[in-house]
């Protein structure tokens, strides 16, 4: 758990379904949608079938997000949902009236899914199908914001981040619960977001969980994080036993939130895997292969 969890537990026991599809009218659902599971088909205007644009207002004023984001020069946040697919929801959070992609601040696009063993990309299986929310595509970032030698630019980002990924694991897990999924499952493109997702997502493999904690216990005390980004980047992260280059590939990880869930991640199979990290240093930094990619890049991210 993290330090806004006991926080947001407690503002979300004070909430009630009406405060989240608050301004919806009824006149807004299909004659369908009174007979259709909305969590599961999303035929509504609702984004996911349960929260409303003044309803996401709310959760942001609710749980101190828009006061933080004034703090980052964000104070004209506006909503909007786009649920013309009814299987794949897009929520959309811009700074101001402006809607091009240098005003955007948030975007988050996500569909339920159902995954039976066969679709879980685990060595060491879960036997149960699982009802997951599967988040395609995740966009944080601060427009007003500008990279520094201590912020670089990291692998994908356009503008800098929000810093704000506590605050939305936490929520991810109040929201979890409130969707009644099984879990939500990311799919990070970059190893450098898998490791910080890794803060509350874990890995369905245990082979790739382990992996990700062995790259950051070796190099995390020499390199900081925008090196150890660009070095999984630019394939300049190998294994000194092998001599293989890491290559990063996009892998299921999860916020295990049903409680038979949580404790397959928490057996002995999946944790003596997951956790058998080596003493011994595995993978190493190539820091000419690094400096001779950086040299390449039209703007270097940072001097390396």
């Amino acid at each position: 758990m993290n330090r806004f969890d006991k926080k947001y537990n407690r503002i979300a026991r004070g909430i009630s379904p009406i405060d989240l599809t608050s301004n919806f009218s009824q006149e807004d659902l299909s004659w369908d949608d009174f007979f259709t599971d909305r969590s599961s088909s999303n035929t509504t205007q609702l984004f996911l079938g349960k929260y409303s644009k003044d309803g996401i207002k709310f959760i942001m004023d609710r749980f101190g997000l828009a006061r933080q984001a004034r703090h980052l020069g964000i104070r004209h946040p506006s909503v909007e949902i786009d649920t013309t697919d009814p299987y794949r929801h897009r929520l959309i959070i811009y700074n101001g009236r402006e809607r091009d992609r240098d005003h955007i601040i948030m975007e988050f696009v996500a569909r339920y899914q159902h995954l039976t063993p066969k679709d879980i990309d685990v060595e060491n299986e879960y036997t149960n199908q699982l009802k997951v929310l599967m988040v395609e595509w995740l966009l944080l970032q601060n427009p007003k914001s500008k990279f520094t030698h201590r912020r670089p630019r990291l692998p994908g980002q356009i503008h800098p981040g929000l810093g704000l990924g506590d605050q939305l694991f936490a929520l991810f897990t109040i929201m979890g619960r409130h969707l009644k999924v099984d879990g939500i499952i990311n799919v990070p493109e970059y190893y450098h977001t898998g490791l910080l997702f890794s803060k509350r997502f874990v890995f369905l493999s245990p082979f790739v969980q382990a992996q990700v904690l062995q790259v950051a216990q070796d190099l995390w005390k020499k390199y900081r994080l925008a090196v150890i980004a660009w070095a999984s980047a630019t394939g300049s992260i190998k294994n000194q036993e092998t001599g293989e280059i890491l290559s990063w590939q996009p892998r299921r990880q999860i916020i295990p939130i049903r409680s038979q869930l949580r404790q397959y991640f928490k057996s002995e199979d999946y944790v003596a895997i997951a956790g058998g990290l080596s003493d011994k240093k595995i993978y190493t930094l190539d820091e000419p292969r690094l400096r001779e990619a950086l040299s390449k890049m039209d703007e270097p991210p940072f001097q390396f």
